[in-house]
């Protein structure tokens, strides 16, 4: 997990999106400015490649709320200074090839506004001010006042971790792409550090999103078939995970995190691939499940 608050931990540190962004300010405000006056000296020695980029970037730009704005100026910009004729055939290979960019699933149905909303946010966490948000639930969609203290990132999803106001001290996460609207309020909030250290513990835990208040690191051992290895490398649960290739050719998962619902349902997402041994209390609760399933689908 990546988290940024308003003490700027895991923010970037003069990096921009290319050489030609600029940083100006002093001591701990900074303006990022980028070249994008400049793209129509642009040169495109091989224009039937870059049209295929174009494409495809105008494609998926909205997966990338934080700069999916600058992507969409920049390529504006040099759409418009394209003579007709590569105009034109830009556009007739994004009609045809757009058609063939898909989504399975659930499409990055970021809107438009997804840039406002996320330096909404950003802003309110910089000025300890509390946002009013429209935040869509399983059960109702509901507006009320939130205190925001960091952005967590986890698994392509961006989460708002806030503090509670009915029960001061208690922090909690809304999901990113449930906010469908929201603006920041007069109201100023007093930081308390105890609890900007405690999110931090839950995030660094993986606690923030389906676990406790007050997370206890646990010793987390599971055998992995070999075949899961792959995915493993490509989308560990959690920054401690170490992958060990045991001699029979099974792997070995170690890692240091709270055993609650979200590693729970990790696990089952390897279906018959993984065995936990350890914490115990994590093996019982699959155990019981395997109850279910068995008086579930067992009998026609």
């Amino acid at each position: 997990m990546l988290y940024v608050d308003s003490h700027g931990a895991g923010s970037p540190q003069g990096n921009c999106l290319d050489s030609r962004c600029r940083r100006h300010g002093k001591g701990r405000s900074f303006v990022y400015q980028s070249a994008i006056k400049t793209a129509d000296r642009l040169l495109f020695p091989n224009f039937e490649n870059t049209m295929l980029h174009f494409v495809f970037l105008q494609r998926i730009a909205n997966i990338y709320p934080a700069t999916s704005e600058l992507i969409f100026a920049l390529l504006e910009k040099i759409n418009k200074t394209l003579p007709a004729s590569e105009r034109k055939a830009l556009q007739q290979v994004s009609e045809t090839l757009n058609t063939k960019i898909l989504f399975m699933g659930t499409p990055p149905n970021f809107e438009e506004d997804t840039s406002d909303k996320l330096k909404t946010i950003l802003r309110a966490i910089h000025d300890h001010r509390k946002i009013l948000v429209e935040y869509a639930t399983p059960e109702k969609m509901e507006k009320k006042v939130r205190i925001p203290l960091m952005v967590i990132i986890y698994q392509n999803e961006i989460y708002i971790g806030c503090e509670s106001q009915s029960n001061p001290g208690k922090t909690y996460v809304l999901k990113f792409r449930r906010i469908k609207s929201v603006e920041l309020t007069k109201e100023t909030f007093q930081e308390n550090p105890k609890v900007i250290e405690t999110l931090r513990k839950r995030v660094t835990l993986g606690s923030a999103i389906l676990g406790t208040q007050d997370p206890k690191a646990e010793d987390v051992e599971i055998i992995f078939d070999p075949s899961a290895k792959f995915y493993l490398d490509e989308k560990p649960f959690h920054r401690s995970m170490k992958v060990e290739e045991l001699k029979n050719g099974q792997l070995r998962v170690t890692m240091k995190v709270e055993a609650n619902e979200l590693l729970y349902r990790w696990v089952l997402s390897y279906a018959d691939s993984a065995e936990v041994l350890k914490p115990i209390s994590l093996r019982n609760r699959l155990n019981e499940f395997s109850y279910f399933l068995h008086s579930t689908y067992s009998h026609r």
